[in-house]
């Protein structure tokens, strides 16, 4: 049974972890590339923005914008990479095509941009799809970004259908920070992308995956127009994404050694609890009346509302002149102490804590008991006044 529930919570909770895993990785790799970037644009920011721009121009100038080898713009994004083979590249593949990050508050995206979309890369982030525009910002451009949604390891772009007119994309590329404010959002079939052309002077980009959830059967396209950044406030929203993943992180990690230390104390409660019943034990406390030992009191040993036995008769102990009531060579269980005649008087729970142990460990309502620690070990007392 234990077993089986552990199991259960490793399943249930696998998609969450690794998502979580794989975004806080994700925060890592952008917050690096932003490091290294701020050194290397300082000599080629302007080489590698100017190198855009041209390919946008050049985008701009074909109105048809589907010329790109391998790959028109009209052409569905994710086929090729739902059916081909995954193949796994190293960190210099995933740095060389990585031009920046993508966030997206609303629903906590923040992933790195790759330059262009193959299997490879949609696996890991955001991807240009050839045959669009640089999201660099200008007139006359419209990028189109791709991203899977429902994978069993990261969300990605599974929550875009979560988004509403007037949300906020934020977009960093060689340097450049922009905003992009929803407009529009079209469901399609694959081959109908006709919606993410080139649209005479205006600044778009569209996003684009696979819906509905787990089908795939349609693309979700959402469109953004370009709208001005505000510094302060958006590299705030942009920080708090980021730290929305890392807290995320921080809390699994947490959470699962807490989690699977409750399930070990669990085990090991029942381990001994069954065990336990292959030995006998003491079952002993003390009963008083305004600190004074109380004599001839009774009481009656029960398991649940089941009351034991021993060769048919009640198991019972009456309280001595020191108030002491003993239940001697009790086999290992779960028992209750309960008074033989007056039902209003507070019972006494008793356990093992552990095999080696003599006497039960005793409990009862903190108002009514009491646990004393001497050389000798603890001493029970159960202060007997009527329960309310």
């Amino acid at each position: 049974m234990a077993l089986l529930f552990i199991l259960g919570v490793l399943v249930f909770s696998y998609p969450f972890v690794v998502d979580s895993i794989n975004n806080y990785y994700d925060q890592k790799a952008i917050e690096k590339l932003h490091k290294e970037n701020q050194e290397e644009f300082k000599t080629k920011k302007t080489e590698r923005l100017e190198e855009m721009k041209e390919i946008n121009k050049k985008l701009a100038e074909n109105k048809n914008t589907q010329n790109i080898s391998g790959m028109g713009i009209v052409e569905d994004p994710f086929e090729a990479a739902l059916t081909s083979k995954r193949t796994k590249k190293d960190q210099e593949y995933y740095k060389e095509h990585t031009i920046g990050a993508i966030f997206i508050p609303k629903i906590h995206v923040s992933l790195p941009l790759f330059d262009e979309t193959n299997n490879t890369l949609l696996d890991v982030g955001a991807t240009i799809l050839q045959g669009s525009s640089y999201p660099i910002g200008g007139k006359d451009s419209h990028s189109v970004i791709t991203g899977h949604s429902g994978l069993p390891d990261k969300k990605l772009f599974t929550d875009l259908e979560k988004l509403e007119k007037k949300d906020v994309i934020y977009i960093d590329v060689a340097g450049e920070k922009l905003a992009y404010e929803i407009e529009t959002f079209k469901t399609v079939l694959p081959h109908e992308l006709d919606d993410v052309k080139i649209q005479k002077g205006r600044d778009l980009i569209t996003l684009v995956t696979c819906t509905p959830y787990m089908v795939n059967t349609h693309r979700l396209l959402v469109t953004a127009h370009r709208i001005p950044y505000v510094e302060e406030k958006m590299e705030k929203e942009k920080e708090q994404v980021q730290e929305y993943h890392k807290n995320r992180f921080r809390l699994f990690m947490l959470f699962f050694p807490i989690l699977f230390s409750m399930i070990f104390y669990w085990m090991w409660r029942k381990f001994v609890y069954y065990q336990s019943g292959k030995y006998k034990y003491d079952f002993i406390f003390y009963i008083q009346r305004n600190n004074k030992p109380v004599v001839g009191e009774t009481f009656v040993l029960t398991t649940g509302k089941k009351i034991v036995r021993k060769n048919k008769r009640k198991v019972t102990a009456t309280s001595d002149i020191n108030g002491e009531v003993r239940f001697s060579g009790i086999r290992g269980g779960k028992y209750t102490a309960r008074h033989l005649k007056l039902k209003e008087v507070n019972a006494v729970r008793g356990y093992v804590y552990l095999l080696k142990d003599k006497q039960f460990v005793i409990r009862g309502k903190r108002k009514y008991f009491k646990v004393i620690k001497s050389k000798d070990g603890k001493k029970y007392i159960l202060e007997m006044r009527k329960k309310k």
